[in-house]
């Protein structure tokens, strides 16, 4: 892609991988393509259709939600992608110039998300090197010795890249540290 020159200032200066080659790939099932090829001419699915996505998907999402997850005032928007949506709930809770916490190992592209909404200051919390679970001691300290308290904590569930589950009375822990500081917890449950 030709010359370095061309990139912004931020894509030079991060440390962290910009571009991915090799996107793992899985074809989807024959009866799918199928129902692809059957759908495409419904003008319904071939047109712009509300942003938040279709509302009978969004509606049997929060029912979902709601019945198997015991979540009861749930909203939800459907997205292009994890990406996408990462980057809305980035936008919509954080102004430029916030502080937010991450763990390691971590996503790159939640660290990206971060730098290109103009987020300044991304606290990267250690996991523990037996099981890469998020360090709640040091998120305790965080929380309560910077200031401003930082707006966002964030945490993959799964781990992306590591696989391990966050066990229940740990992200409960983390979910209390940051009702009591008055910070936001996006917990990133994307295989769930």
């Amino acid at each position: 892609m030709g010359s370095h020159g061309n990139l912004s200032r931020r894509a030079l200066e991060t440390n962290m991988p910009i571009m991915v080659r090799g996107v793992v790939y899985w074809q989807p099932p024959k009866q799918a393509l199928e129902k692809v090829k059957e759908l495409v001419w419904e003008p319904s699915i071939s047109r712009y259709g509300a942003d938040e996505g279709i509302p009978e998907l969004r509606a049997a999402l929060v029912k979902k939600l709601r019945l198997q997850n015991n979540l009861h005032k749930s909203s939800v928007m459907v997205t292009a992608g994890a990406n996408q949506a990462f980057v809305n709930l980035v936008l919509t809770l954080c102004d430029a110039g916030d502080s937010v916490v991450m763990f390691a190992p971590y996503y790159f592209n939640a660290y990206m998300s971060f730098q290109m909404t103009g987020v300044t200051n991304i606290l990267v919390g250690p996991g523990s090197a037996e099981t890469l679970y998020p360090d709640a001691d040091w998120l305790e300290k965080i929380l309560s010795e910077t200031k401003p308290v930082p707006k966002l904590v964030t945490v993959v569930n799964p781990g992306n890249p590591s696989g391990t589950y966050i066990p229940e009375p740990l992200l409960k822990r983390i979910a209390d540290l940051c009702k009591n500081a008055g910070s936001w917890l996006l917990v990133d449950n994307t295989y769930e």
